[in-house]
């Protein structure tokens, strides 16, 4: 919190704000009563709780001509019944953050300030569960600082330059911290208003504050990229190049990185995509990856809206003797009743094969939450459960979790 201060105090002394301004501030408090049968993900000796959690929060939005803000900020206090070691108190474990700040938007010379803090998920070959906040998980929090030149003088042409800093840290041990510098430069060309093109070059510096330098890179990228609209609703984009990464305790390496995709929208009823991607990635704890990863999602969007989204992945880490290969699908129907009620199902399923164990695990999860609107927010009540099935048994685990909250917002 101390960071998102310092930035929104140096934005202010930068630059005084105008009193025309767009201001939005939205006060919120979330409680919710849980029970979850599995707390800790355990195989066998499965501990039932009850969890009590206490957020209040703010979102704030500052749209002026020089400057844009945006900060979601919460407190997230737990209280667990049987489990009081696990309660979450401290300001380091209960703040989430997410501010955005834009200086001079839309101006040839521009500011991008990013700050997050989150909790994610360490590695996703473990238990995974997107409603433990304990298991395999660590605080994280990202910095990103990106000063970018683009240029308006051109009526067809946009000559782009800029530099972006990034730091990450991980309250838990597992995770790699790590500082990244870029520094890019691209030239945007536009055929027409529905033809664009670019060619851009692109410099990373990557370094962990690990003592082993094994995860240290750096890495040059030359790509091209594409983006045409076909007719009203579909767009095509997509963009290719190569990538030489030299590490600092080996070799270097060449790949091809490129990735396409198509878009289509048909009025305000359907939305579909697909997508095809190859490039490299840095996970949270074992350094980076050559990740190939297609997917598709499937939208309707009118009086019973639903959402079907499906993908399938491989990862090749580069530091560790690691493959990750996976696919699955998910999916959501939100069925609104007769007033202000509704009921939302979801669920998904994925199958992995983790590689050089040859573990096979298979994922699954089913819920439904019953929602009541309010004059001042939402009731809710739901349902969850989730297994994994692995070649190995002690990684199997299955939990059931059933929630009551209150969403109040003013």
């Amino acid at each position: 919190m101390k960071r998102i201060l310092a930035i929104i105090v140096l934005l202010g002394a930068l630059l005084p704000l105008p009193v025309r301004a767009a201001f939005e501030l939205e006060p919120r408090l979330l409680i919710r009563e849980e029970f979850t049968d599995n707390l800790f993900l355990d195989t066998e000796d499965e501990e039932s709780d009850f969890i009590t959690t206490i957020a209040p929060g703010i979102l704030l939005n500052y749209d002026a001509r020089k400057l844009n803000l945006e900060l979601d900020y919460s407190l997230r206090f737990l209280k667990y019944l049987h489990n009081d070691e696990e309660d979450e108190t401290s300001l380091s474990d209960v703040q989430r953050v997410r501010f955005l700040g834009e200086l001079f938007p839309d101006q040839d010379f521009s500011l991008t300030l990013i700050d997050e803090y989150d909790r994610v998920i360490i590695d996703t070959r473990r238990q995974v569960d997107e409603d433990n906040l304990i298991v395999n998980r660590s605080n994280r929090n990202l910095l990103v600082v990106n000063p970018e030149y683009r240029s308006g003088y051109f009526n067809t042409f946009t000559p782009v330059a800029g530099y972006r800093f990034e730091m990450v840290d991980y309250d838990d041990p597992e995770g790699d911290d790590s500082d990244r510098h870029e520094f890019y430069v691209e030239l945007e060309k536009r055929f027409s208003p529905r033809l664009t093109t670019a060619l851009g070059y692109r410099y990373n510096i990557y370094r962990t504050d690990e003592e082993a330098e094994e995860d240290d890179y750096d890495r040059q990228d030359l790509t091209t990229r594409l983006s045409y609209q076909i007719g009203s609703s579909v767009t095509l984009h997509g963009s290719a190049g190569s990538a030489w990464l030299d590490y600092e305790e080996r070799g270097s390496e060449r790949a091809l990185v490129w990735q396409v995709g198509l878009d289509w929208q048909r009025g305000s009823r359907w939305r579909t995509a697909v997508a095809y991607s190859e490039d490299f990635a840095v996970s949270v704890n074992d350094g980076l990856s050559k990740n190939r990863r297609a997917e598709a999602s499937f939208n309707y969007l009118e009086r019973i809206p639903w959402e079907v989204g499906i993908f399938a992945e491989k990862q090749d880490f580069r530091t560790e003797d690691r493959e990750d290969r996976g696919a699955g699908i998910n999916g959501r129907v939100t069925v609104p009743f007769r007033g202000r009620l509704s009921l939302d199902l979801t669920g998904e399923s994925s199958v992995w094969r983790f590689l050089p164990e040859d573990e096979d695990v298979f994922r699954y999860s089913a819920g439904l939450a019953l929602s009541y609107t309010i004059k001042y927010g939402v009731i809710s009540v739901g349902y969850r459960y989730r297994e994994e099935n692995s070649d190995f048994d002690q990684n199997d685990y299955q939990s059931n979790l059933a929630y009551v909250q209150f969403l109040l917002t003013f």
